[in-house]
């Protein structure tokens, strides 16, 4: 492989993994009720606004899931998936392109909860929540996945491990369902 072939899918993988990751963003701060004035759901919602808001009329939401933000992370995905097929001149069949922009999205997805997980882990350590509107956000879009921890675990000896156990279940559902799907759609290929 060329080192222009190198730069071009670290490129390419870098752009659209952004985009594709602040549609799933904006997926998630519009689930968890985030505040529309808190900033960075502002930064957020100024990047994907002129993509969305045509799109609303033609694909409304369900209940608290913005459909529209997740049908753009899924089309992005596509086209990251053809410009990387156009420089290696691989061909796909439609099912493992649609497959395969499935799982990148999900696995993307997983990615931006353990980071916001790990974050917010940090953060407490330094600021509390309950004053820091950054740390009260993270915990807002964590919690649905921290809780259920929680729920089942009591804190030992004051310290809380439900932010460590969600950490180990999502990366085991990236190595138990993403991996087998990521094989499923190299065989498709």
């Amino acid at each position: 492989m060329s080192y222009f072939v190198n730069a071009g899918v670290f490129l390419i993988q870098t752009l659209f993994e952004f985009f594709i990751g602040l549609f799933l963003v904006r997926a998630l701060l519009i689930a968890v009720n985030a505040s529309f004035y808190d900033p960075i759901c502002q930064f957020v919602y100024k990047l994907t606004n002129p993509l969305i808001t045509p799109l609303r009329s033609y694909v409304p939401r369900w209940r608290k899931v913005e459909i529209a933000s997740l049908l753009v992370a899924v089309l992005l995905a596509l086209i990251e998936l053809a410009l990387l097929a156009g420089l290696f001149g691989a061909n796909f069949s439609l099912s493992g392109w649609l497959l395969g922009a499935l799982v990148d999205v999900l696995n993307l997805a997983l990615w931006i909860m353990l980071w916001a997980i790990l974050i917010r882990c940090v953060l407490s350590f330094v600021v509390s929540e309950h004053y820091n509107p950054t740390a009260q956000l993270l915990t807002q879009i964590t919690e649905p996945v921290v809780y259920p921890f929680r729920r089942l675990l009591p804190a030992l000896g004051g310290l809380d491990f439900s932010c460590w156990f969600a950490s180990l279940a999502l990366i085991l559902a990236r190595l138990l369902i993403l991996a087998p799907l990521s094989d499923m759609v190299a065989q498709l290929n």
